[in-house]
């Protein structure tokens, strides 16, 4: 059909008006015109006069064709492991669908979504059921075909992705659900958690809870067995739950080696359990080399430094050498250790004070051991000034002993530094004052003032609390004596309590805090994968600046519990930063190396650890959670099927009057001016008129 943007009658007017301008054409003509060519050539010039004036009326050729549609259902089949003991049912489902008079396209889902070519492709061995991420990934993939339902096929239990309560919402086609696997109550028994302290220390006992939830069992009597790899490490009896219920068995492990390692929890399995997969769980524990080693070393006995060693004995993971000074020669208890190397942190409370050894003294101040120095008024700020100079944040540029009593008095800086956050909010005036020696202190300028002394409210320009961190090592020094009082308030500053113990805590974490100055940083984004989650690496790789490289080389080696390495290559992703994803690996304790390199020149190193659970988490759940199918259904303006029969999806989508076929109209639309055919049949009108005037003699 043609259709015309002004009135198709003019083209009457337009053939007439081509043909008188093609006759007077050659009616003017002094050649005489073979009899032949007087009705050719004028017909030829009026057709090319007429094309012309119909284009100016913007013709328009359209096609209009209607084509069926049979409708599309599409299949969502679970395919996670906890699907897998009703695969052969499941199959089956989904060879009947094949049959229904309409489209059935078929897909298996489970942390993603691919399409079955038949049912025999089904694969259940998914280790995560993402249903949200399924129910978008159809709609969005069948989004130009004639998509009228979804059926879900799955146990409704998802443990990744959003709630699908919120997709079914929002779905254009109706999702129908049908409940594949037990609705009613198994038995079975389940380690649903284990948990553990965050930190934990060579050779000593770190407590460990296992819960345990039972149904069918109760009041039975099974072994709780904890193990790191095959050699079990604990045990614990103890009688089943009654049906549904949780209970906490308290067990302890003492680590006898430092790294990451893996324990295991298990129960005892059972005869009639629906699934022995989730009578274990897993717990990574990462264990410190060594207690952290605190040198604590005093000039004379003094309330501080009783009060000091107190507080840093209340952690059980330090442990704590102290050296009080008697004279030059002899300590009140212990001697002066052989080797400072093995200490991760030296207190000095008054030291050096007037009897101490300058050689002892010297020996401390070079020992590249972190250093916190904490003011009496027995110290010797001479022999402080000669061997602690260069070792701490301050020190003093006069020897004169003139003390005096200051308030603390927390400086802008101070309020913004990590050892002086998250403290009791109350004002430090209010505290006891400190014993402060007015000397004049001399600061270096990596040294960063986090309180000064005050006096009547007057700022006396005197540092109280100092600290640096230098090529790795931090130290500190606490200028005022008397923190003793600090920790010993009476009931009317009863309020502010907690208040020294809190920033005294902070301080020592500051100190013992390890400086990450490493070039090549790549560390997993999580130190416990649970099984079957992906597992990925990320970091930095830097030069002597500290400042990101591209470009570089980095290549990892994940060595698994059995010896084997596996390389893999990690991609720059700009700005020095370098991430790679291995994909799952087995249940198992995992360490890994890491090297990186540009233009042949080694860069540096990297290595750590990390451990992969074991695949319990589709085993958490054993019964179908027929009430989300049922929501989703609702939702979304679908049905959910109890049974496990195919016939009830046919009977469903006979009566759903929108699911028919559909009759879609195809209209092709060509405007004529912009056909480049006829075009050229034009300019062939002309170009014969031209060949015939020449040959005949026309000019």
């Amino acid at each position: 059909m043609i259709l015309f943007g002004t009135g198709w009658w003019l083209l009457i007017p337009c053939a007439a008006l081509a043909l008188a301008a093609a006759l007077a054409a050659y009616r003017r003509s002094a050649f005489q015109l073979p009899l032949p060519w007087k009705a050719v050539l004028p017909a030829l010039r009026m057709g090319v006069l007429f094309l012309c004036l119909a284009l100016l009326m913007r013709p328009l050729w359209r096609h209009s064709s209607a084509r069926q549609e049979r409708p599309v259902l599409a299949v969502l089949a679970d395919e996670s492991l906890s699907i897998a003991r009703h695969d052969s049912t499941l199959r089956s489902i989904l060879r009947d669908l094949s049959s229904l008079r309409a489209d059935v396209q078929l897909f298996g889902f489970s942390t993603a979504t691919r399409v079955l070519g038949t049912a025999d492709s089904l694969a259940t061995n998914g280790v995560r059921t993402d249903i949200a991420s399924a129910l978008t990934s159809i709609q969005e993939s069948l989004s130009t075909e004639h998509l009228r339902g979804i059926l879900l096929l799955s146990d409704g239990q998802y443990n990744t992705g959003r709630n699908p309560l919120y997709v079914a919402d929002h779905a254009p086609v109706p999702v129908h659900t049908m409940a594949i696997g037990d609705t009613a109550k198994q038995q079975d028994i389940q380690v649903r958690r284990v948990a553990t302290s965050d930190n934990a220390y060579v050779g000593t006992e770190v407590p460990i809870e296992v819960s345990v939830m039972a149904s069918g069992y109760e009041n039975q009597q099974v072994t709780v067995a904890l193990a790191r790899g095959a050699a079990v490490v604990s045990t614990a009896r103890v009688a089943l739950p009654a049906d549904g219920t949780v209970i906490p068995v308290r067990m302890g492990y003492i680590p006898d080696a430092a790294g990451v390692f893996q324990l295991t929890a298990s129960v005892t399995r059972l005869e009639g359990e629906v699934t022995h997969a989730n009578n274990q769980a897993t717990v990574t524990m990462t264990v410190r080399d060594n207690r952290q080693r605190v040198l604590l070393v005093g000039g004379a006995p003094h309330p501080d430094l009783a009060a000091m060693r107190t507080f840093i004995e209340r952690e059980e993971a330090r442990e704590v050498t102290s050296l009080v000074q008697k004279d030059a020669q002899s300590f009140y208890e212990g001697t002066a250790p052989d080797s400072l190397a093995s200490f991760d942190l030296i207190i000095l409370v008054g030291f050096p004070g007037p009897t101490s050894s300058p050689i002892l003294a010297q020996q401390l101040a070079a020992s590249g051991t972190r250093l916190f120095f904490v003011l009496t008024r027995n110290t010797s700020l001479g022999l402080l000034r000669d061997a602690f100079g260069e070792a701490l944040p301050v020190y003093p540029a006069q020897g004169r002993s003139l003390f005096g009593e200051a308030a603390f008095e927390i400086t802008p800086e101070g309020r913004i530094h990590a050892i002086l956050q998250d403290l009791p909010p109350i004002s430090t005036l209010l505290l006891p004052p400190l014993q402060f020696n007015a000397t004049r202190w001399q600061t270096s300028p990596d040294t960063r003032v986090l309180a000064r002394a005050s006096v009547g409210g007057v700022d006396v320009e005197g540092p109280l609390l100092a600290v640096r961190s230098r090529s790795g090592v931090r130290t500190a020094a606490l200028l005022g004596a008397g923190t003793w009082r600090w920790q010993n308030l009476p009931e009317d500053l009863a309020a502010s309590d907690g208040w020294w113990p809190a920033l005294l805590a902070n301080l020592l974490q500051w100190l013992l805090a390890p400086e990450d100055d490493r070039r090549v940083r790549i560390e997993p984004v999580q130190q416990a994968f649970a099984g079957g989650e992906a597992i990925s690496f990320d970091g930095q790789v830097l030069d002597e600046s500290l400042q990101g490289v591209d470009g570089a080389s980095v290549v990892i080696d994940i060595i698994a519990p059995d010896g084997a390495r596996y390389p893999y290559t990690l991609k720059g992703l700009g700005g020095g930063r370098y991430a790679a994803d291995i994909g799952t690996l087995p249940q198992g304790s995992y360490t890994y190396e890491v090297s990186a390199q540009r233009a042949q020149a080694a860069l540096g190193t990297d290595q750590g650890a990390f451990t992969v659970g074991a695949l319990v988490l589709e085993f958490m759940e054993t019964r179908a959670n027929v009430p989300l199918l049922r929501q989703i259904a609702s939702r979304s303006g679908g049905r959910f099927l109890a049974g496990n029969d195919a016939d009830d999806v046919a009977r469903v989508l006979r009566a759903d009057s929108a699911f028919a076929t559909k009759t879609s109209l195809d209209t092709t639309e060509l405007p004529l001016w912009h056909w480049p055919l006829l075009l050229a049949f034009i300019l062939s009108l002309l170009t014969a008129e031209w060949v015939l005037r020449k040959r005949i003699g026309l000019a």
